[in-house]
Formats: structure tokens, C-alpha cells, sequence
């Protein structure tokens, strides 16, 4: 079973997002003891040859590693999941056709149409028997992420689809399509994430999403959240360097 999704049936998780191009930070965040780091090609800079070092680096401490794509890309999400990474978040789903489409291309027959290449990193470039690699390919985790009014307007017909792990809220695009960008704890926001949370709960889903502040993260983990991504590693970075030239 997916190490991460066996925990996440445990425990609250938690890990952050990465927007660097260098490996030792990935490594170092699993040395600290995260579950888990979301390498982020929506907003970050990392190509596909730096995505595989990370998902190394990350492997190498335990620590699993989920690559978030920039859409729902069949051969974004196929490419994310071909460098052995634990799984795959995808951005801004907005319809259940969205939805379904990228559980066909994150999974392969019969939960979905996924290119198959058993000759990938995932794989362990070929040497891993097809059969067995097939057999386990399908317990990745996928992440969907519904983070504006479309979305959650659609969102009882999104939650009818299946195949996919994890419902993901960013709050800071959720806060952007009510026309307040950047009030997150603007009670709007906060009521459409509990009516979010509540409705996915109902499904039986694992709910995720984004926090910038440790009492954030203190108050989604008593919300029933057991994914919380926890801010960004240049500017956790930033911020301790900060606090050195303060102090």
C-alpha cells in the first residue's frame, strides 16, 4: 500500500510546498520528518530532470513527494507519476468532466486510460516485473484540487466521481474568485471551506489544503483536514533568515 495513504488513514500529515531548483532542500525536509512535500510545477520553477532528482532526494529519507501539475494535463499527470513520485495533485478542477478526466489519465485499465511505459523511473527503469509494476501503479495518490465558485458549484457532481483520494482546497484562489484576494481567513472563505470540507466528508474523502500560519494549521487539523500543506520552502527559508538578523 502507498506509504502516505496508509498514514493518512492514521494521522494528520503534514509537509510543504517546494518551489526550488535545488535537491538538498528536498532532502533536508524529509530529514526534518515531514510525511510529505508537494514538488510544484504550477507556480514553481523545477523542469522535468529536476522533478526526478527531487522525487530521489525525497525518496532517499522516507519522505513521500507528490508532483502538483499546472492543469489537467493527461501528459503532465502520466509524466508526474512515470518519475516514481507518490502521486500526483492537479489544480483547479472546476467540473465532474475535469475530474474524470484526470483520474483516466492518472490511472491505468480499468479505472483509466493512462499511457503505459513500464521503461520509467516509477518502474524502476524496467527492471520491476510489468506485471507487478501495473498492479501497484493504481495506488498512487491523487490529489484534486477545487478552489473557486465554479468549482464548488459543481462540486456535488465532482464528488460523484471516482478514483480520486484526496479533495484539496487553496484557499488563496478560493479567496481570488469571491473577489477578495488574499483575505483567507475572510469568513466567506472560511464558511465555503467548512461547506467544501463538510459535503466531502460525506463521500468518504480525505480532505487537504494550503495553511501559512502554524495556528492554521493547529485549527484545520481539528477540522477533520489530514493533508495540510503548510507553506513554502524558500519562504519558511526567507522567514528563518529573518528572525536570525532580528534576533
Amino acid at each position: 500500500m502507498n506509504h502516505l495513504k496508509h498514514q493518512l488513514t492514521q494521522k494528520t500529515c503534514f509537509g510543504i510546498f517546494s518551489k526550488t531548483t535545488d535537491s538538498a532542500f528536498v532532502e533536508a525536509a524529509g530529514i526534518a520528518g515531514l510525511d510529505f512535500v508537494i514538488l510544484d510545477t504550477e507556480h514553481g520553477p523545477a523542469n522535468w530532470e529536476t522533478l526526478h532528482h527531487h522525487v530521489r532526494a525525497a525518496k532517499l529519507t522516507g519522505m513521500a513527494s507528490i508532483i502538483r501539475v499546472n492543469s489537467v494535463d493527461s501528459h503532465a499527470i502520466s509524466r508526474a507519476l512515470d518519475t516514481g513520485a507518490d502521486g500526483v495533485q492537479v489544480p483547479n478542477i472546476s467540473t465532474a468532466q475535469q475530474a474524470q478526466n484526470a483520474v483516466k489519465a492518472a490511472r491505468f485499465h480499468p479505472h483509466g486510460s493512462r499511457g503505459v511505459c513500464r521503461f520509467v523511473r516509477a518502474a524502476n527503469f524496467g527492471y520491476q516485473h510489468k506485471d507487478d509494476y501495473l498492479a501497484t501503479a493504481n495506488d498512487k495518490l491523487l490529489i484534486l484540487q477545487v478552489e473557486g465558485l465554479e468549482g464548488i458549484n459543481n462540486l456535488d457532481k465532482i464528488l460523484e466521481i471516482r478514483g480520486f483520494d484526496i479533495l484539496f482546497i487553496g484557499p488563496y484562489d478560493l479567496s481570488q474568485s469571491v473577489g477578495k484576494p488574499g483575505q483567507v481567513n475572510d469568513p466567506e472563505v472560511l464558511g465555503l471551506m467548512q461547506t467544501i470540507a463538510e459535503k466531502a466528508k460525506t463521500k468518504g474523502l480525505m480532505l487537504g489544503a494550503f495553511s501559512d500560519t502554524l495556528d492554521r494549521n493547529e485549527s484545520l487539523k481539528n477540522e477533520g483536514f489530514n493533508y495540510i500543506a503548510y507553506s513554502v520552502d524558500v519562504n519558511i527559508y526567507l522567514q528563518a533568515l529573518i528572525s536570525i538578523i532580528q534576533g
